[in-house]
């Protein structure tokens, strides 16, 4: 197969049952501080002082350190951490660093200086009412991805429904998009379905918030490092409190309705870090007849691995001499332009 043959199977696959997995890579092409290093960087400083103290959290700490030492990537290394003293501060300032660096990159956002929007533009045009929803699924915090789409002038749901203070249940939240319309033969009303995107932010969100057990949305709040009154909805590796609560509020559900639905993933600067996201899609790529599109800059860790169990995957990455290597079916091809980067690949090949 030629460079010109792979174009057609990527514009193929895009037109069937679409769930979009976008993760950090996304992000870092705005500000590299949105990335796990910064974070790491960020925990590093005002963890040990804010855990002083407690035995069983600076032990710990200790051993996510150790991890970290033995080149165990930071997801993974914090898979350790037991204490809710270490697992709040976690949180805490997991929120206010992305929080801040969401808020001092506000400007370009809001201009649009976001890399993802030349996909999100041709993606709007698959949207139809015989085709009306899009998933995306991200364990992102950050609200570029919200940004993005509005940009686009693309509706989405993420599961909240009502005013300042959204409340969370995607099937009140989906009657926003339920349309009765007439039909011009019959007269008679028939339901329809606007078309948007449903967004599946499994992990939390900068705008998600946590009162008396219960998950909220606000979006005022979102940029405050510091909020009171209120936890920020974080999950982060290791942890269990929040995890009880996603579960019972059912967030994983959807998104696994959404991942059993589609019949193409594409994954957008995703590390396959995530083992509740990765795990069934993964079943269902050597299970089902489903496939994959993979654009990211390095192919490493675990994006290796799955790429080596399932040749089928077309994956894209950067080659390092200006341009992007294509992998596919056990053959690699050189393409002149970088077109791992989103921009370029939904600019070069939609």
């Amino acid at each position: 197969m030629n460079l010109d043959g792979i174009y057609q199977e990527i514009q193929d696959r895009l037109r069937k049952q679409l769930a979009l997995i976008i993760g950090t890579g996304s992000s870092i092409s705005v500000d590299f501080a949105f990335g796990m290093g910064a974070l790491e960087s960020h925990l590093k400083i005002v963890i040990p002082t804010a855990i002083k103290g407690d035995k069983q959290a600076v032990r710990e700490w200790e051993l996510v350190l150790e991890n970290l030492g033995k080149k165990i990537d930071f997801e993974n290394s914090l898979n350790v951490v037991k204490s809710d003293l270490l697992l709040e501060n976690i949180i805490i300032e997991t929120g206010r660093h992305v929080a801040k660096v969401n808020y001092n990159n506000i400007s370009n956002i809001s201009l649009g200086n976001i890399l993802i929007i030349e996909l999100f533009k041709r993606i709007k045009n698959a949207l139809s009412y015989t085709n009306p929803i899009i998933d995306i699924i991200t364990p992102n915090y950050d609200l570029i991805i919200e940004n993005a789409l509005s940009h686009c002038a693309i509706d989405y749901n993420d599961g909240f429904y009502g005013g300042i203070q959204k409340k969370f249940d995607w099937i009140e939240s989906e009657q926003i998009f339920n349309r009765l319309e007439d039909n011009r033969k019959t007269g008679k009303p028939y339901p329809k379905v606007y078309p948007h995107v449903r967004l599946h932010k499994v992990h939390g969100s900068l705008n998600y918030f946590v009162k008396n057990e219960n998950v909220y949305r606000n979006d005022s709040l979102s940029y405050f490092e510091n909020i009171v009154d209120y936890e920020r909805f974080i999950i982060t590796p290791g942890e269990t409190k929040h995890k009880r609560i996603v579960e019972n509020r059912n967030f994983y559900r959807e998104m696994d309705s959404a991942i059993e639905k589609a019949q193409t993933y594409l994954f957008i600067g995703y590390g396959f870090n995530d083992i509740d996201i990765d795990k069934k899609i993964c079943q269902n790529i050597n299970q089902v007849s489903r496939k994959a599109i993979i654009v990211t800059k390095d192919l490493i860790g675990n994006a290796a691995k799955i790429l080596n169990e399932n040749p089928s995957i077309i994956a894209i990455c950067d080659n390092y001499k200006g341009g992007a290597t294509i992998r596919y079916e056990g053959q690699e091809f050189e393409h002149t332009k970088p077109i791992w980067q989103i921009d370029e690949f939904a600019n070069e090949i939609l």
